[in-house]
């Protein structure tokens, strides 16, 4: 394992995949991420399908800019179950890791069912009292998600190339990647949801406040 260091940030954008800004569920993820990223992320309310496209209208810094995606029913496993205050300099440890951030632009913070990478290349993220790790691995669902901008204009363009499929969720393509283009990290592989036992990384889909909605 590969203890990491801090990185210094003043914040990014959040994106909320949601067909109503207004709704109950976008509310219910905004105020979440408020508390585990607290005065970090800046929030703005995407609708289904074009979310990759909008993210880039919204860059600041370039290309190694991150921004962060998340799903409208979304939880976190609480920052005090592995010694942390909140989830921000976990977030900024994964963002500045050279090859997340140079090579993959591209992790998890919550998936469901994946496959673990085998390789034992586990990073163990600050501040955490080691109870805190970082893992590859490639899911079937993604609740939240960092995408650098670079990554963000590829995207859909390298899906499209590597692995085509009929037209779906979003989740579809973005597993498809996966498999196709390699395992990322997922910032808290060793952590589940208390509601299921499949979903792991430090957000979760909240099943007992929201049913699911496809897209």
């Amino acid at each position: 394992m590969k203890s990491l260091k801090p990185a210094t940030q003043t914040g990014a954008n959040a994106f909320i995949i949601s067909t109503d800004c207004h709704s109950a569920r976008f509310n219910f993820t905004k105020e979440n991420i408020q508390r585990v990223f607290p005065n970090f992320l800046a929030f703005i309310a995407l609708s289904r399908f074009i979310w990759t496209y909008e993210i880039t209208k919204y860059s600041k810094y370039g290309e190694l800019e991150w921004s962060f995606i998340f799903e409208d029913d979304v939880n976190f496993v609480e920052p005090s179950k592995v010694s942390l205050p909140n989830y921000i300099n976990a977030l900024q440890a994964l963002m500045y890791h050279p090859e997340i951030q140079f090579k993959h632009g591209i992790f998890y913070l919550g998936i469901c069912g994946p496959t673990f990478a085998s390789d034992n290349h586990t990073l163990i993220i600050p501040f955490s009292n080691n109870s805190l790790l970082s893992h590859k691995g490639c899911g079937k669902c993604v609740h939240g998600m960092g995408l650098t901008i670079k990554r963000a204009r590829q995207l859909w363009v390298e899906i499209s190339l590597y692995c085509p499929i009929p037209n779906g969720p979003a989740d579809i393509y973005i597993h498809n990647y996966c498999t196709k283009n390699g395992d990322y990290y997922i910032l808290g592989s060793n952590l589940h949801s208390l509601q299921s036992s499949d979903h792991y990384g430090i957000a979760f889909q909240d099943r007992r406040r929201f049913s699911s909605e496809i897209w």
